[in-house]
């Protein structure tokens, strides 16, 4: 049966991921980072997978199987995800059009710049283009939002056939996947006069927001039919870290271009495992991770092009913008940290 009581180990390794991705976008110089970027590729679709966890969870300590259900629970998340998308996109669409405004932009040519046919057509098809970012901000984070509303979406639709399809559909769009990743290094052919090396073209719902979300949906199943797994904590604890180690060995060989790697897939799967295996007693990394994560990856994007802009500016010295990572760090946790962890230890006391 599955855990009734909330996993804290869960909410302790999303905070800890969510400092992995920071550190990507502001990027450490040196070697160093090549670890970083390796263990960055194995977060998000740490997070697709345990989306897929616990979408049809029940902490009654019943799994769910009918369709009518899937869909009920399948439309209360999406639901939730459209607010908190509505919410995070108004938010980034707002500091885009301030930005623009005091370089000089018209309205009008904002608004052209952000929403035509052609950026219409990514966003649509892809999840990504102006419609979530651009030379305001310069990194398009934001598609996992709207990965997920497809997803949720196609859960809905496809309920009634989901548990007969699941399996088969993460074999082959895993498998495209890394066909297309191969086609990216070795053969960049430009299917519909895009190139197959352009990153949105393998990144998106698709290729991998499906296929994560249904291994976390398949990973459900599996806790509910075995009951007690608490004997794979070993295997686990090697698959996660073989997974990063796989994920390192191939960033060596075949370069940062792909964003999934073989050991992606090994290590989601690994902290999912270690997720049902171990426990998490510590409140701080808990409370973080519950209160703090999802925000810290929302904004942090904006907090680096504030930054940016101000060294550009000359408010901030170029020499101080060689600590950006840990400049960052500091402001996200004063920003969405300091507050969770006051309220925690005063509901506690």
């Amino acid at each position: 049966m599955g855990k009734p009581a909330e996993n804290r180990f869960i909410y302790a390794i999303k905070f800890i991921a969510c400092i992995f991705i920071v550190t990507t976008h502001a990027r450490f110089n040196g070697p160093l980072w090549n670890i970083v970027f390796a263990i960055d590729h194995c977060c998000v679709p740490f997070f697709l997978a345990v989306s897929g966890r616990f979408l049809l969870y029940n902490r009654g300590m019943s799994n769910i199987y009918d369709t009518a259900t899937i869909r009920l629970k399948t439309k209360n998340s999406l639901l939730r995800l459209l607010k908190i998308t509505g919410v995070v996109y108004l938010v980034h669409l707002i500091f885009s059009f301030c930005f623009y405004m005091v370089k000089g932009s018209s309205v009008i040519e904002w608004l052209t710049m952000k929403f035509n046919l052609h950026e219409a057509s990514i966003f649509f098809v892809f999840n990504s283009g102006r419609f979530i970012y651009d030379g305001s901000y310069v990194y398009d984070h934001l598609w996992y939002l709207f990965v997920m509303i497809y997803v949720y979406i196609l859960i809905y639709i496809f309920a009634p056939v989901l548990r007969k399809w699941y399996k088969g559909l993460i074999v082959i769009l895993l498998c495209l996947l890394f066909i297309g990743e191969y086609f990216q290094i070795f053969y960049p052919i430009r299917p519909f006069g895009i190139n197959i090396s352009t990153w949105y073209v393998l990144r998106n719902w698709l290729f991998v927001g499906i296929p994560f979300v249904l291994i976390g949906i398949l990973f459900n199943d599996y806790v509910y039919k075995k009951g007690d797994i608490s004997g794979m904590k070993i295997p686990a604890i090697v698959m996660t870290v073989g997974g990063i180690i796989s994920s390192y060995i191939e960033l060596l060989i075949f370069g940062g271009e792909n964003y999934i790697y073989f050991g992606s897939i090994i290590t989601a799967v690994g902290l999912l495992f270690l997720s049902e295996c171990s426990s998490y007693k510590g409140w701080i990394l808990y409370t973080l991770g519950k209160k703090s994560s999802s925000n810290i990856y929302f904004y942090h994007v904006l907090i680096i092009a504030v930054l940016d802009i101000m060294a550009q500016n000359g408010l901030i010295p170029w020499s101080v913008m060689a600590f950006k990572p840990v400049l960052v760090m500091i402001i996200c946790f004063v920003l969405f940290c300091i507050k969770p962890l006051i309220e925690y230890r005063k509901r506690n006391s």
